[in-house]
């Protein structure tokens, strides 16, 4: 079992409440979305990679907020998950990121896991993704939500893929899903689907805020959604870069801001 030693520690100029990220590769790949928004926002966070496993010696108070991403499940023993569990229900924050190794994934990861208690949403008992190439629309479930609020739902985005799960009961679901169907005719012909795909779904946990986000925020299932907006946005983190959309960067600010 790794120790903390194994942990990117990020500082930013101005620190706060310390966030653990764990998952998407790694800072120099996927991760490098997630974490220059955080670094851009002024959050002091802890890294772990994908291939690195939980450490043994950690100590979840000085966390305000855990994001798990693309993390797998046997990077953590049972006894982690449940410390984890309790660290929610004592007043933490935890949110899961869609991908092939998030909830229920390709291999059954956190299904019948401990955290399957705390998470927001009954997971699959069978693989979980959903591809989907002719695009998902991404809409506002509660407008009204201080995640959703501030953007701008008159031009939505699209996304290419989530992992599919039901939100329990007594939870909100901030953003819903609707398939587009497009018709290869000589005149273009689209439809939407009248169902709602649950794509962000939260809750409470305890005293913790619990939060299950259906899609990654990385390429590929992220689609179109990370240049959504009129204008870009460039953030240098890391020795690398990201430019996304305005509209994706103001999301991932409200989505974690809420969290904190």
């Amino acid at each position: 079992m790794n120790d903390v030693s194994t942990i990117k520690q990020i500082q930013s100029p101005e620190t706060g409440s310390r966030i653990l990220y764990c998952g998407d590769d790694d800072l120099d790949r996927a991760a490098v979305y997630l974490s220059s928004i955080l670094f851009d926002q002024k959050y002091a966070f802890d890294y772990i990679s994908s291939t690195s496993a939980f450490p043994c010696n950690m100590d979840l108070n000085r966390y305000r907020l855990i994001i798990l991403s693309d993390y797998p499940r046997a990077n953590f023993t049972n006894s982690q998950l449940f410390e984890i569990c309790e660290w929610v229900n004592a007043g933490g924050s935890l949110l899961m990121i869609g991908g092939w190794e998030s909830f229920t994934g390709m291999k059954r990861e956190y299904t019948d896991s401990p955290l399957e208690m705390v998470l927001p949403v009954i997971l699959s008992r069978n693989d979980d993704r959903v591809n989907y190439s002719q695009g998902i629309v991404v809409l506002p479930g509660k407008p009204n939500h201080p995640i959703v609020q501030p953007l701008d739902w008159q031009k939505p985005a699209i996304i290419g893929g989530f992992n599919r799960f039901v939100p329990k009961e007594g939870t909100e679901m901030i953003l819903a899903g609707k398939r587009i169907r497009i018709e290869n005719q000589s005149t273009l012909s689209f439809t939407a689907d009248v169902d709602n795909i649950p794509l962000l779904v939260v809750g409470k946990s305890g005293n913790g805020k619990v939060g299950a986000l259906a899609f990654d925020l990385a390429p590929h299932w992220v689609s179109g959604f990370v240049d959504w907006g009129e204008s870009r946005v460039r953030v240098d983190f890391n020795n690398n870069f990201i430019e996304v959309g305005d509209q994706y960067y103001q999301f991932v600010s409200s989505l974690i801001s809420w969290f904190i």
